[in-house]
């Protein structure tokens, strides 16, 4: 990303109320109309403003760009790592659930077994159909690794779709012959709570076979190998438009990380506990807390892969370019407010009128549309990405610390087994996090200082 050297141009002495003639010459609102009066909330649909009888054009205030810190290429697992560790935390964490429903006490001098499990209890089938679905994203990428190494780069589209539909018909004849069999040895009522999240899936993400066999989807023409691509542009108009695909993108991804920590959990952590035989006893209190666990630790490790500090470096770029209004809800004094314009970029301090109500430029340029709720949320939130690892780096060290101290209190063998592999996931989360946060914290803490030092020339 270059770094624009183009500066705002100095406003006028009373602290840049006032735009310069030389670079500004759209008129005040003539009487306190605007270019948002009798149109809706967003502006987008106000018609053009007019300025001496002509319709909105473009204004120039010199270009107003923020100064971009140039950002360190900071490691991030790749596709299939992250399916590796996924896959290997969702079976991990099935296996030790099967270990609290199923263990024996092998270890007594009366016991009548000396296996540390009951394995002639556990439904294979069920566990063949976990397994499956814990695997199916990583086995799709290998799939995809090997086409594209393999095959001539003419046929490699033709390629994908072809191994994606017969993986696909793989996959559902597992789950179909697997859900044959449990339903043969159970009641209806099982098979309902297998094939359930497929309906969510269904509610959430339509009839879209992508987003089932992969965590990130191109869906968004900006996007380069599943990474938005950020463009300094001086077009208000523009900068909007990118705002909206951003958007789209965040919550493409927001949905994947959320329906992916709940079937995870919902397989390895709940259904063998729904399908264990109606004798079984078991300890529901570590159960639940087991299922918890997984939850909350595979949601952490899907939103460092899937938000990593370079993704939201991007959204951070394009808030300086969107930028802030602030209403003036006090009549103080200010200099005449000129009417908003849907394709101009302000600078620091002007005042406009948009639906009859004064605003103030508060970013460094703004090109947002005035009481926008929208832009105000994606301002407010990705202005400073270090705050958002910093609340997922509290979540996950006190995620860390309950782990840590239910493990001293353990004295269970199984207990300790689990709480053991589930800390030593979340350490690897936490130490992903804490990276991305201070380094987002030092970037952005330099950045904010030159950009403040620039506003206030």
């Amino acid at each position: 990303m270059t770094v624009s050297n183009r500066r705002i141009p100095r406003l006028s002495a009373h602290r840049g109320h006032l735009l310069p003639p030389q670079h500004f010459q759209h008129p005040p609102a003539p009487g306190g109309g605007g270019a948002g009066l009798g149109g809706n909330g967003d502006g987008e649909g106000d018609g053009p403003s007019t300025i001496n009888g002509n319709e909105d054009v473009q204004f120039s205030f010199g270009t107003p760009f923020p100064k971009h810190v140039p950002f360190p290429n900071v490691e991030h697992s790749s596709e299939l790592v992250n399916e590796f560790l996924i896959f290997g935390f969702t079976i991990i964490a099935s296996a030790t659930q099967f270990l609290h429903l199923y263990r024996t006490v092998w270890w007594l001098p009366t016991s009548y077994t000396r296996q540390a499990v009951n394995f002639y209890l556990i439904d294979w089938d069920l566990a063949i159909f976990i397994y499956v679905m814990a695997s199916r994203r990583l086995l799709y990428c290998c799939i995809l690794k090997l086409i594209d190494l393999n095959c001539p780069v003419a046929y490699v589209d033709i390629s994908k779709k072809i191994a994606k539909y017969v993986f696909l018909a793989c996959v559902v004849i597992s789950f179909v012959g697997c859900g044959v069999q449990i339903f043969q040895k159970n009641s209806y009522l099982y098979l309902f709570c297998l094939s359930y999240p497929f309906v969510l899936y269904l509610t959430i993400f339509g009839f879209n076979l992508e987003q089932f066999l992969r965590t990130i989807v191109d869906t968004e023409v900006n996007c380069i190998n599943g990474m938005p691509v950020h463009s300094c542009s001086s077009n208000a108009v523009s900068v909007r438009a990118e705002i909206d695909a951003l958007k789209t993108d965040f919550n493409n991804r927001f949905k994947q990380i959320i329906f992916t920590s709940v079937l995870n959990a919902y397989y390895s952590g709940f259904v063998p506990c729904v399908l264990v035989p109606k004798h079984l006893y078991y300890d529901i209190f570590w159960a639940t807390q087991h299922l918890g666990f997984i939850f909350i630790g595979g949601f952490t490790m899907c939103v460092a892969y899937c938000f990593p500090v370079k993704y939201c470096d991007v959204f951070h770029r394009t808030a300086l370019h969107l930028g802030q209004w602030n209403r003036m809800t006090h009549r103080t004094h200010h200099p005449p407010p000129y009417a908003w314009s849907k394709s101009t970029i302000f600078p620091y301090g002007s005042y406009v009128r948009h639906m009859g109500e004064v605003y103030r430029a508060s970013g460094f340029c703004t090109s947002a549309i005035p009481a926008n709720n929208s832009h105000i949320r994606f301002f407010v939130i990705f202005k400073n990405p270090a705050l958002i690892y910093l609340v997922l780096f509290g979540i996950q060290i006190a995620l860390v610390a309950i782990q840590l101290l239910i493990l001293c209190l353990s004295r269970e063998w199984h207990n300790l087994i689990s709480i053991a592999f589930l800390l030593l996931a979340n350490y690897f989360t936490l130490f992903k996090i804490a990276r991305d946060y201070l380094i987002a914290k030092r970037i952005y803490a330099g950045e904010n200082a030159i950009n403040e030092k620039f506003k206030n020339q």
